[in-house]
């Protein structure tokens, strides 16, 4: 693996496309996120970080999961300030990926709606407002922090007090990869889902990158979102694909085919600010990529067929005549 896996970065040679990406980082810390007198600063840090003159004008601009302390529903209702606001950051032709979560109507459930973890894509058209031109609802959701497991049990036993968990969100279907008006297809991956190997298509339908939108304030100043960064990384490796994190706290970040961070393509954890970077060109399809979960299987069978004839030696000899 050492040896592959230098051969491969040797050869690594960083191509990017015109596409250029703001990745937005406001630094809102989780202990002031959810205070009432908060809401209006908020708003106003990422509106400002979304209309802040570059070098280059952006074609996507893309906000961290759970970016504002309120529902989709709210943000998004007709007349909605918030709506108004973010329209005039973001201008004609550009495009914004953000997380919030939402609420469905669903007389089957219990309450009568479900609730998702969501990525949003909304496009300036040169009309009035946004539109919504792509969702995804998270799939692979976090046990006691989305969801309760066991949830009647939980409950009935006062787990879900201590969880500080009035309901669950829903998990949605297994990610897919979106289209983004001005932007190569994207695979969606919100949170903790960038832990998980295969998500991404590697054949027909592979995307151009992975967009990875996250919430680390949750890890404080820990090795937490470092980890994270860490680990997301390893998508990068196992699919060939640029892969842009943006989180509110740190740490954002433009990642090669390669898992590797580019250079100031970074904001760490405390740090206020934008990245404006051109989007990497992906890599050719891994391995990984083409044969997927086969390649361990594989591995275990040969280890089984290597292990089993020594198996009967050491057996053999220690049989007593």
């Amino acid at each position: 693996l050492m040896i592959g896996g230098a051969v491969r970065l040797s050869g690594a040679r960083l191509e990017l496309t015109p596409t250029v990406v703001r990745i937005v980082q406001a630094d809102v810390p989780q202990a002031t996120k959810w205070t009432p007198e908060a809401y209006q600063g908020i708003v106003d840090r990422y509106v400002n970080l979304t209309a802040r003159p570059g070098a280059v004008t952006p074609d996507l601009i893309i906000w961290p999961e759970g970016a504002l302390p309120a529902s989709a529903n709210d943000v998004f209702a007709p007349g909605s300030p918030d709506a108004i606001a973010i329209a005039r950051a973001v201008q004609p032709g550009q495009s914004l990926i953000l997380g919030l979560g939402r609420g469905v109507a669903d007389p089957s459930a219990t309450d009568g709606a479900r609730y998702f973890n969501s990525l949003f894509v909304l496009t300036d058209e040169g009309g009035e407002g946004l539109r919504v031109s792509a969702t995804y609802d998270k799939y692979r959701l976090v046990p006691f922090g989305e969801f309760l497991p066991a949830g009647g049990l939980m409950g009935a036993l006062g787990v879900r007090a201590l969880t500080h968990m009035p309901l669950d969100f829903s998990p949605g279907p297994r990610p897919a990869p979106i289209d983004i008006p001005g932007a190569p297809r994207a695979q969606p991956l919100i949170c903790y889902e960038s832990l998980y190997p295969g998500f991404t298509p590697g054949g027909e339908g592979r995307p151009g990158w992975i967009a990875n939108i996250s919430n680390d304030a949750w890890f404080g100043r820990t090795s937490g979102p470092l980890q994270h960064l860490n680990l997301a990384s390893y998508r990068a490796i196992e699919t060939g694909l640029p892969v842009v994190r943006a989180t509110p706290t740190g740490v954002s970040a433009m990642i090669d085919p390669w898992g590797r961070v580019i250079d100031g393509q970074r904001l760490d954890s405390g740090e206020s600010g934008v990245i404006d970077a051109r989007l990497p060109a992906p890599a050719p399809v891994t391995l990984y990529g083409r044969l997927g979960d086969l390649l361990f299987w594989l591995a275990v069978l040969a280890s089984l067929s290597v292990a089993a004839p020594w198996r009967r030696v050491i057996r053999s000899k220690t049989l007593v005549p």
